[in-house]
């Protein structure tokens, strides 16, 4: 609660902060850490069928003179203290088994939960980072068309311009006032995406900037990472496991159950007719052996279904290893062509900046048309923007990278 009150006060969250909070706080880590909990509980309940049960009881009857004939005294006193305990069955321990596999599964998917959860967060905050930069290139772009105005206001005033000249400045001034304003608005719209997903009621602005960033793409040591270390691939393994072991569980239905027990009783009895009563008191011990010789074929039934379970399981393991081995295929593909899309359109970028230069210079001087330096400022702006765009496909993409092989 302090981390989360420091964060409210900070002037800026990063990103780093940002999956921090998700992880403490995000809906989907909170319903994972209670199926580990039901997990848990469930194990608990399977050894539970290994320890010995213990019982003790008291039971108390008054009997009127027609019913207490003979030895039965009028006031009946039974208790009984027992222990029974399982020798051996099959089922139980296979039950247990299978419990603490559903409890590391349901770890697995935590951990799974929380690298999509990640991924999410990084994706959603580049996004921000992108729109927060096309707020800063829209102010400065404002800034320009406004000082443009002026000049062109200037130049109307002293008859040097016809009047369409100024409407023309006139209605680039409000576009570029329309375009700040749709970038700020979908600025807040992501910060609210990004408040909803940390559950939190305030959320400061993003720290950061989108930079190009330098990797070095093996593909073969990627995809021998994602078999070694991609989160919902080792789930899914330990779901087919989970199936292996319930097809052991339902074999275990054949094997016969041997269980003892042993007690000690105490009851009241009528001693002599005329009404006297004792306690009598005992021991007794058992064994129990059972075995079901014939049950409708209830039991193959249960074996046939929990082995077309496994096959499911196993059929769907191997086509999200194909799925996920294609999505790592076209993120590398996705990277080497924004990698070189991003080259090319720096290259663009430094002459697009100085034939704005020199035709706002041209257009101040009289010699270039509005229409010429409209176009080279429009140029600038889309080539910026894509520009932006690209680092934040470039960042959303790596970030997507590591959720697949780390």
């Amino acid at each position: 609660m302090l981390f989360l009150f420091y964060l409210s006060l900070s002037f800026a969250i990063t990103i780093e902060e940002a999956v921090e909070i998700a992880k403490k706080q995000a809906n989907q880590i909170k319903l994972s850490e209670i199926e580990i909990k039901k997990a848990e509980e469930q194990l608990r309940k399977a050894k539970a069928n290994i320890l010995p049960q213990v019982s003790l009881s008291y039971s108390y009857n008054y009997l009127g003179q027609d019913l207490a004939l003979g030895a039965t005294p009028n006031n009946r006193h039974t208790a009984v203290f027992q222990i029974n305990q399982t020798v051996f069955d099959k089922t139980i321990f296979e039950l247990i088994k299978s419990a603490n596999i559903q409890r590391e599964l349901q770890i697995l998917l935590k951990e799974d939960v929380e690298r999509t959860l990640e991924y999410e967060v990084k994706d959603l905050f580049y996004a921000l980072l992108y729109r927060k930069t096309l707020i800063s290139l829209y102010e400065e772009n404002l800034q320009y068309w406004q000082a443009n105005y002026k000049t062109v206001e200037a130049k109307f005033n002293a008859g040097i311009v016809p009047k369409v000249e100024l409407l023309r400045a006139l209605s680039q001034l409000q576009q570029a006032k329309a375009q700040l304003e749709q970038a700020k608005g979908e600025y807040l719209q992501a910060l609210e995406e990004l408040k909803s997903l940390l559950r939190l009621e305030k959320l400061s602005d993003p720290e950061g900037i989108l930079e190009m960033r330098q990797v070095e793409l093996d593909q073969e040591k990627l995809f021998q990472a994602l078999l070694e270390k991609n989160s919902t691939l080792r789930a899914s393994r330990k779901a087919v496991e989970l199936a292996e072991k319930n097809v052991e569980l339902k074999k275990a239905q054949y094997y016969p159950t041997l269980s003892a027990s042993a007690s000690y009783q105490a009851f009241t009895g009528r001693k002599d007719l005329r009404g006297n009563t004792e306690w009598l008191s005992g021991y007794s011990f058992g064994i129990s052996l059972n075995y079901r010789l014939f049950d409708g074929f209830s039991r193959k039934a249960d074996v046939s279904l929990a082995e077309l379970e496994l096959l499911k399981q196993r059929e769907n393991h191997l086509q999200l290893e194909y799925n996920l081995k294609a999505t790592l295929n076209k993120v590398l593909i996705s990277l080497n062509s924004i990698t070189s899309q991003i080259n090319a359109v720096k290259a663009s970028l430094e002459t697009a900046q100085e034939a704005l230069r020199l035709s706002t210079e041209r257009y101040r001087l009289g010699i270039a048309s509005q229409l010429e330096m409209l176009e080279s400022r429009a140029n600038y702006n889309n080539l910026l923007a894509t520009y932006y765009f690209l680092l934040y496909q470039q960042n959303s993409t790596l970030a997507l990278l590591e959720r697949l092989v780390k």
